[in-house]
């Protein structure tokens, strides 16, 4: 099988230069999303060819053109469209250079194309190629449109993309109903984890290492994302020789900074490396993510957080959120109650659970997400889908 992948991304070695122009080297989840998708594309015998604008742009950069060598990674070959580093004349060059990319790739029988909905400029230019060479095009649906804080003007266009998309690859169930009212085919994935996951046992637990329990919490620190509910929580709930650790940036730093000056068992660590936050939550005694369930968008969207937290071989608390499949409540610690008191709550009981019994949970909940959610069994569900829904 043969897949045209068209994204704004690029392997994790050329990423992790690009981004080395910025103080702190972190890891867009959506690199970290499709990087593991093509990955396991191509380890599951698919060959991809992926046509990238590359994560770039002038808040990155100071450079004016963007130019990088096509790079190979075993069954995946990796295709940098060349642009000007401004934003209009950029998105042209990302559109056409895609488009006329496409129309000279080589095309099998059978021949599909997958592409990342959000950037719309790469999405459009491989759409209009494939329906001109009557290539099958599935769009990878991570966040809709409407509630992404895009212009008017691009939300339409992603939303006139949909009319000519074959098929969805989509979070959640709920998401299906916005995208897709014509009932086209569709597959429901919440995302994956990376089958190559290091093991756990590889860092020891800091409550081993020193007694203390660490609560911690990674990713966007935005109010809207519950973190103040978080902290109040942790700090109503007094738990002896805790602390809770909180990496990640967003409008709610400076309070959090002012907080951490006042309580010593709150500690803000700001923004680190993808490897450095995945070695601090294998060592946590809890991960935590404390987003409420209130919003309309909770139902269209399922944390890539939640993967990499049950991945670590750390117990996770959560919210119960409406995008999250019942069959993953056995391994995990639910919040039942979202309020300061119903947080403090839940902390005081999963803590003063025994180590040997959080352990047993994370170890289940690593083994459910690494056979059921890892990036290559995501991926063999994704080319079973083609070949049985969209075959030509």
């Amino acid at each position: 099988m043969r897949i045209l992948y068209g994204f704004s991304n690029c392997t994790d070695s050329t990423y992790n230069r690009i981004v080395s122009e910025r103080n702190v080297s972190t890891m867009v989840p959506d690199q970290k999303y499709h990087g593991l998708l093509i990955k396991g594309l191509a380890q599951n015998g698919a060959e991809v060819m992926c046509f990238s604008g590359l994560p770039i742009n002038r808040a990155v950069t100071s450079r004016k053109l963007v130019r990088e060598k096509d790079e190979r990674e075993g069954n995946a070959y990796y295709h940098y469209i060349t642009t000007i580093n401004l934003p209009v004349v950029r998105q042209l060059m990302i559109f056409f250079g895609t488009f006329f990319g496409v129309l000279r790739a080589k095309k099998d029988k059978d021949t599909y194309a997958l592409c990342d909905c959000l950037n719309v400029a790469n999405a459009y230019g491989m759409t209009l190629a494939c329906r001109a060479r009557k290539i099958p095009v599935v769009s990878i649906v991570t966040d809709l449109p409407d509630m992404e804080r895009s212009s008017g003007f691009m939300r339409k266009l992603n939303n006139k993309l949909f009319d000519k998309t074959d098929a969805f690859i989509i979070l959640t169930e709920q998401m299906n109903e916005r995208v897709n009212p014509e009932g086209k085919p569709n597959i429901v994935l919440e995302g994956h984890v990376d089958a190559e996951a290091p093991l756990p046992e590889s860092q020891t637990p800091y409550e081993l290492a020193t007694g203390k329990k660490v609560v911690m919490y990674a990713g966007s620190i935005k109010k809207i994302y519950g973190i103040a509910n978080l902290v109040e929580g942790f700090l109503r709930a007094d738990i002896p020789d805790s602390e809770l650790r909180v990496y990640g940036d967003g409008d709610y730093r400076e309070e959090l900074e002012r907080l951490s000056e006042q309580h010593p068992s709150v500690c803000y660590r700001g923004l680190k490396s993808n490897k450095e936050i995945v070695e601090e939550e294998q060592r946590a005694s809890l991960l935590v993510n404390p987003r409420p369930v209130a919003p309309e968008y909770t139902k269209y969207s399922f944390p890539s957080k939640n993967m990499e937290y049950m991945v670590s071989g750390t117990p996770i608390m959560t919210t119960k959120l409406p995008g999250m499949p019942k069959e993953y409540d056995p391994y995990v610690y639910l919040i039942e109650d979202e309020s300061f008191n119903g947080i403090a709550d839940s902390l005081q009981k999963v803590l003063t659970e025994s180590f040997e019994e959080r352990k047993e949970k994370a170890e289940k909940a690593r083994a459910f997400v690494l056979e059921h959610k890892s990036n290559l069994v995501q991926a063999a569900k994704i080319i079973k889908f083609l070949g049985t829904e969209l075959s030509v």
